[in-house]
């Protein structure tokens, strides 16, 4: 009699069911020694994957492994809910497209929404796993809109907040404007894209004709520009262009001026970075009321600051756009310095009334519009297309931008990460390089993690004011 899967497959599960015998597996080891599996859950945003048959295929077979050999295994089954992916899934099914919309629809209603949703495919979910033939105890899963596990976040929270751990700070983040929100580190993903990049001429204070020439991939951030950081130890060069003088690297004056600008030039002066440290410039948008009083009242607004950490010769012109408000890097020169993180945007992504002309735009999605005005300007002195590297939101897919935000923070970096990597140590990690090199690299790189989001649906923070 030939084998037939679709025959076979109700069969087996009848069995399963009738004789209890998954429970029998489980009830022979009760109470020996214990293996502890902490299931990896997936969003309960639709329905299971091949990605969730394997990885689900492979960890089941990992614990029959187990029980065969004795062990109490721990198999509660887990799904994540709370977040974007549930949200965006109950907003398209109601055609609401923003925060605003969610406000109409009614808070409560949303959340309701969202928790049936989550609710419903969780069910399908665990018939889809038991039809796989994946034994876990599929009758109490954990969930994050449980009593149970809200409570523990709390729990964590407050221990946090003992323990010296939990802040509020500002800081520069990754934000996504389509879901209006900020993102920590690993929830983002990086695609090669294509982009303009662009040359721009910053007038030194007090010199009519000279210019320091910096370089950007991300022309929406000029407007929030509040320094240059230049390399103390590189070389640096006066070049006569025209009836211009433009200062950039002694190592990248040809490629800029020649190649790229398709001028050419003579060398005036040559000097190190550090001595460039305090030369001011004018601002291309120094008519904005934030740009006049920074001008005005912080000597170090508007100048040129050292960073051998941020600048090189690989690509540009030896000397960087800081825009503390629209990066991490950016906004620890900008502590360093003394210099205000300025960005106003709101939460998607639009430069809000008293920009002037950049009134209305949208960060990232509007670069050829900002370009288009700073050429009117006179400021830009090329424009080349580039690939690179650029993060997008993890959940919808498209790029971020930069802002500056409060939020509430676990200090990861002066006491979470060095115990973390003690933990690591005390792994058996198959292969070893997995948790040696891998994960050893991913834990040393780890920064202070942002835990709120501006979001509808998710576990409410237990702080009041």
């Amino acid at each position: 009699m030939p084998y037939t899967p679709k025959d076979t497959e109700p069969e087996i599960q009848e069995f399963w069911k009738a004789d209890k015998v998954y429970e029998q597996a489980k009830q022979a080891n009760t109470g020996k020694k214990r293996f502890y599996y902490l299931d990896g859950p997936p969003y309960t945003s639709g329905k299971i994957h091949i990605g969730h048959a394997w990885g689900k295929a492979l960890r089941d077979m990992a614990m029959r492994h187990l029980r065969m050999r004795g062990l109490d295994v721990w198999d509660r089954p887990g799904f994540d809910m709370h977040g974007l992916p549930t949200a965006h899934k109950v907003m398209a099914k109601h055609h609401l497209k923003s925060k605003e919309d969610i406000g109409a629809f009614g808070d409560a209603k949303f959340t309701e929404e969202c928790k049936s949703f989550a609710l419903e495919n969780m069910a399908q979910m665990i018939q889809d796993f038991k039809r796989l033939g994946i034994w876990m105890d599929w009758d109490r899963p954990y969930t994050p809109l449980s009593r149970e596990f809200m409570d523990g976040t709390w729990w964590l929270i407050k221990q946090a907040e003992k323990n010296g751990v939990l802040y509020e700070g500002e800081k520069s983040m990754a934000w996504c404007r389509e879901c209006a929100t900020s993102l920590a580190k690993h929830e983002l993903e990086y695609e090669n894209i294509s982009d303009t990049s662009i040359f721009v001429k910053l007038r030194v204070e007090g010199k009519e004709k000279e210019h320091l020439i910096v370089w950007t991939t991300t022309p929406w951030t000029i407007p929030f520009n509040m320094a240059v950081m230049v390399h103390p130890e590189l070389d640096y060069v006066r070049a006569q262009v025209d009836d211009e003088v433009w200062v950039v690297a002694k190592g990248l004056a040809g490629p800029v001026i020649t190649a790229v600008a398709d001028r050419t030039f003579t060398v005036l002066e040559e000097m190190k970075g550090s001595q460039l440290q305090g030369t001011r410039y004018i601002h291309p948008f120094g008519e904005l009321a934030w740009h006049k009083e920074q001008h005005e009242q912080n000597p170090k607004a508007h100048s040129v600051v050292m960073s051998s950490e941020h600048v090189s010769l690989d690509a540009g012109s030896g000397l960087v756009h800081c825009a503390p408000g629209c990066g991490p890097e950016d906004f620890e020169v900008g502590h360093r310095e003394g210099i205000p993180p300025f960005n106003n945007l709101d939460q998607y992504g639009v430069y809000p009334e008293g920009m002037g002309e950049l009134s209305g735009l949208v960060a990232k999605r509007d670069d050829k519009k900002f370009i288009a005005i700073m050429e009117e300007r006179g400021i830009i002195l090329a424009k080349t297309p580039v690939e690179h590297e650029y993060p997008h939101c993890w959940r919808c897919k498209n790029p971020v931008i930069w802002k500056t935000t409060r939020q509430w923070f676990f200090d990861v970096e002066k006491q979470l990460r060095d115990l973390m990597l003690q933990e690591n140590e005390k792994i058996t990690w198959v292969p070893d390089w997995a948790g040696r090199k891998w994960f050893r690299s991913w834990l040393e790189n780890l920064r202070d993690n942002g835990i709120t989001r501006q979001i509808s649906w998710g576990t409410p923070l237990p702080i009041w004011r």
